[in-house]
C-alpha cells in the first residue's frame, strides 16, 4: 500500500511538471516516513532532506508543521483516489521498465548509487548524482527518463490531470496561508537551489 502511495505521488510530480507544491513535497517525505514503521532507504533520505528544509525556515513552529502535515495529508488522500487500480499498475510497470533500462546502462557501482538516490533517480528534471557518468551514459539516461515521462503522461486523462492540478493549487494556497511571507520566500529559494540546471534537449 505504501509503495502505491509513493508511486502515485512520484507519478503526479512527473505529470504536473515537477513544480507547484514546494512545501507539500517536504511534508510528503516526513509524513510517509512516519506512517511506515520500517521506512525504506529512499524514504529515510527524502525525510531527512525534507525535514532539513523546514528546520532552516526562520521561526517555523511546531504548530505550523502540524498544520502543513494536515493540509498535505488531506490533499494526498484526494490525489491518491483519482487514479484507478489499473492506472496505478501501469505507472508501476513504467517505473520498473525505466529502472531496468537505467540499470543496464550503469556499472554495478553506479547502480548502487542510483538505488541510494531519492526516488531511484526517476523524479526531478536533472540527472541523479552518480559519479563517473560518461557523456554516452548521460545521453542514454536522459532518453530513458524522457520516454518514461511521455509514457506516464498517457496514463491519466486530461480531466484527471485537471483535478490533480486543482487539488495541488488549493493545498498550496492553504500552505502559503500557514507560512509567513519571509518563510514562503525562504522555502522557494531553497527549492530553487535544489533544482538542477535544465538539461539540453536531445535532437
Amino acid at each position: 500500500m505504501k509503495i502505491n502511495q509513493l508511486l502515485v505521488i512520484s507519478a503526479v510530480s512527473v505529470l504536473m511538471g515537477g513544480g507547484g507544491l514546494v512545501a507539500s513535497k517536504a511534508i510528503a517525505q516526513s509524513t510517509l516516513m512516519a506512517q511506515n514503521s520500517a521506512p525504506s532507504t529512499e524514504q529515510r533520505q527524502e525525510g531527512r532532506r525534507g525535514g532539513s528544509k523546514f528546520e532552516r525556515l526562520s521561526g517555523i513552529t511546531d504548530a505550523q508543521k502540524t498544520q502543513l502535515q494536515q493540509i498535505y495529508s488531506a490533499s494526498r488522500q484526494q490525489i491518491e483516489a483519482i487514479p484507478s487500480a489499473e492506472q496505478k499498475a501501469r505507472m508501476e510497470a513504467i517505473r520498473n521498465d525505466a529502472k531496468s533500462k537505467m540499470d543496464a546502462v550503469l556499472t554495478a557501482e553506479q547502480r548502487q548509487q542510483l538505488a541510494q538516490s531519492p526516488s531511484g533517480g526517476q523524479r526531478g528534471r536533472g540527472l541523479p548524482k552518480i559519479s563517473g557518468l560518461t557523456d554516452a551514459q548521460k545521453t542514454q539516461m536522459r532518453e530513458i527518463r524522457s520516454a518514461s515521462r511521455q509514457q506516464m503522461d498517457t496514463v491519466l486523462s486530461n480531466e484527471q490531470k485537471a483535478q490533480i492540478k486543482a487539488i495541488r493549487n488549493d493545498a498550496k494556497s492553504k500552505m502559503d496561508a500557514v507560512l509567513t511571507a519571509e518563510q514562503r520566500q525562504q522555502l522557494q529559494q531553497l527549492h530553487q537551489q535544489k533544482r538542477p540546471n535544465p538539461q539540453p534537449q536531445q535532437s
